[in-house]
């Protein structure tokens, strides 16, 4: 089976999102309502930090997928 880490990937980022989720679901109920501006800052930042771990995860698998 040559695109194993296809399986794994697509098993782990599943469960991994909807943990990411929940957890500023958890925290948003705390720290939103303040202000319009803490708000749209928080949500940009939740919104892009889920990218840093993805582009890990793609360029590990896109290294191994070239050879």
């Amino acid at each position: 089976m040559k695109r194993w880490r296809h399986l794994i990937v697509v098993i782990g980022i599943i469960p991994s999102l909807i943990i990411y989720v929940a957890f500023f679901m958890y925290i948003f109920d705390y720290i939103t309502g303040y202000h319009w501006s803490i708000d749209w800052l928080i949500y940009i930042l939740a919104g892009f930090l889920w990218l840093y771990p993805a582009t890990k995860v793609i360029k590990w698998l896109a290294d191994n997928e070239a050879h």
